[in-house]
């Protein structure tokens, strides 16, 4: 054999070696940066469906603890709504019987005022969204759950001016708010009277209409302003303070119950956090690799790499003498 085709079978033998070479580095290099084997049909040798249950566990617990975060996510922003809720009407009705106490006409005007912001407010925080859902609907996320407040004060303004006197305008008013088929539950409330989300709060429930109903009658008393049989002194008056009182006492079973349901859900996410370690070990020895052992074999291949191509162009050199001759 002459000393050129010994060359080239040697320059061919070396190519090939090089080629193999920057795969081992590439697979050493994806090992020492990911921590996992580079071929796992090949490591795990016929124990391929242990590695993809394990895959499908991890991504399983993964899925279980978004689902979970979102859940903790609406019941945050249900639990501030009630907070906030909660400030709003804070006072509103010691203020008014103080008012009434010491009949300063001007301090219950200032009262009447400040429950009709105090209403919109409510509303407002009630009609909270998160993305497109509407948090306080029940199962109709897709809708606002309650009209504005000049639709709530109109529906009363119009039994007002049906009433036969004060005691008959105060019955209307609690049938409207208590009644399953009086006006807030039928008209004003726009969500649906049950969910089958086990997180959901529904605000046609007796905490929400009770304040509803004190904001809306107080609202409606101020001095020189106030509807038939809704000033100060009346039935329909003294029902919105009751009523007030009462919902803000009620709103605080409701935040209790979001408190306890969040207690709950941090407990599961506990479980699957632990879960997650105990999966993730197992997957880990399943198709996991020493980084650091990838990264000292990835230096030998390297160095092996660079010997070879210092051995290719010695050859190379070596031919071209060869044929001058």
């Amino acid at each position: 054999m002459s000393s050129i085709s010994l060359n080239s079978f040697l320059s061919t033998a070396l190519s090939n070696s090089i080629s193999e070479l920057r795969t081992q580095i590439a697979d050493r290099a994806q090992e020492a940066t990911t921590g996992r084997q580079s071929d796992l049909i090949s490591h795990l040798n016929g124990r391929i469906d242990h590695a993809l249950l394990g895959d499908k566990a991890l991504q399983d617990n993964a899925d279980d603890q978004a689902r979970i975060e979102l859940r903790q996510i609406r019941l945050s922003l249900s639990e501030n709504a009630m907070g906030s809720i909660r400030d709003l009407t804070e006072g509103l009705s010691l203020e008014m019987q103080s008012a009434i106490g010491i009949e300063d006409v001007e301090r219950q005007q200032t009262v009447a005022t400040q429950a009709r912001e105090a209403l919109s407010e409510v509303l407002s925080r009630l009609n909270v969204r998160h993305g497109e859902r509407y948090l306080f609907s029940g199962d109709a996320t897709a809708t606002a759950p309650f009209q504005d407040a000049d639709a709530l004060l109109t529906d009363l303004q119009t039994i007002a001016a049906g009433a036969v006197d004060e005691a008959d305008f105060a019955a209307q008013v609690q049938t409207y708010f208590d009644d399953p088929a009086g006006g807030f539950q039928t008209s004003f409330y726009q969500g649906t009277q049950t969910a089958s989300d086990s997180d959901a709060v529904l605000s046609n429930q007796g905490a929400f209409s009770d304040m509803f109903m004190g904001l809306s009658l107080m609202a409606l008393s101020a001095p020189g302003t106030a509807i038939p049989f809704a000033a100060v002194g009346t039935p329909a008056m003294d029902l919105a303070l009751e009523r007030l009182d009462r919902g803000r006492t009620l709103l605080v079973d409701v935040e209790a119950g979001i408190g306890i349901r969040q207690d709950s859900l941090q407990s599961e996410l506990d479980l699957l956090g632990r879960e997650k370690v105990l999966l993730t070990s197992s997957f880990q020895d399943l198709t996991g690799k020493d980084q650091y052992e990838a990264a000292t074999q990835l230096k030998e291949l390297e160095a092996n790499l660079e010997a070879s191509y210092l051995l290719t162009s010695r050859l190379s050199n070596l031919s071209l003498l060869n044929y001058l001759r």
